[in-house]
């Protein structure tokens, strides 16, 4: 007796990452940027709030209101942008394998391509292989299954009893590899946005100085 497709036993190595690792951490950099909106959405509270109706009569002429207002548009506008940019990390995010030649990730590219057979095991040499495999698996467990409902030999049913554990316990392998590798690739998506937040949060922070200094300038009583 011959099977449809191969089934042969799949050795495969600890995973690089725990699912729960990746998962952890995504967390934690959203909780990060969770505070960074909130402390931003606070500050816009303070610009809001009372401060520029308890300002207005301070305000001596035209230009220091002009000065004032334009200080506050430039003020909130950071704020704003803070809020936009960091928005990006905590956007739910549809992760695939081929998300791994995107950008921000050529960190994670390169520790593949140094040890792929980490991050793959016995499964291939890249991305597209891991999938095949999963398919390929996926498929040998079903035919073997068809097979096993209308085999009434009992030598053969044993056989493919034992062939069918083995065929499900390479697709559940290779299955968990992929899932290792997309949580991974999530993560590195998570904190490439988290760095480009971090960059825009300081950018934004001098708008919001800025702003800030010149409607105090405005205000100024002298």
């Amino acid at each position: 007796m011959t099977l449809p497709v191969s089934a042969d036993p799949q050795e495969s190595a600890p995973l690089p990452v725990s699912v729960s690792s990746a998962q952890a951490a995504v967390a934690d950099m959203r909780a990060t940027a969770r505070w960074t909106v909130a402390a931003t959405a606070a500050v816009g509270g303070v610009l809001l709030g009372g401060l520029p109706f308890a300002a207005i009569g301070k305000l001596h002429g035209g230009g220091d209101l002009v000065l004032a207002v334009g200080g506050l548009a430039v003020a909130l506008a950071g704020v704003f942008w803070v809020i936009w940019t960091t928005g990006e990390v905590l956007a739910p995010r549809f992760v695939t394998l081929t998300a791994l030649d995107g950008p921000g990730l050529a960190g994670l590219r390169a520790a593949v391509q140094r040890e792929p057979e980490v991050f793959f095991g016995p499964f291939g040499a890249s991305a597209a292989e891991l999938d095949r495999s999963c398919r390929h698996h996926s498929e040998t467990a079903a035919r073997i299954a068809r097979l096993l409902v209308t085999e009434t030999d009992d030598v053969r049913r044993a056989r493919l009893t034992h062939w069918l554990g083995v065929a499900r316990s390479n697709a559940a392998h290779a299955r968990a590899r992929r899932r290792a590798l997309l949580e991974l690739v999530h993560a590195w998506q998570v904190r490439a946005a988290l760095r480009r937040a971090r960059i825009h949060t300081l950018l934004a922070s001098v708008l919001v100085v800025a702003g800030s200094v010149f409607f105090l300038l405005a205000t100024d009583g002298g």
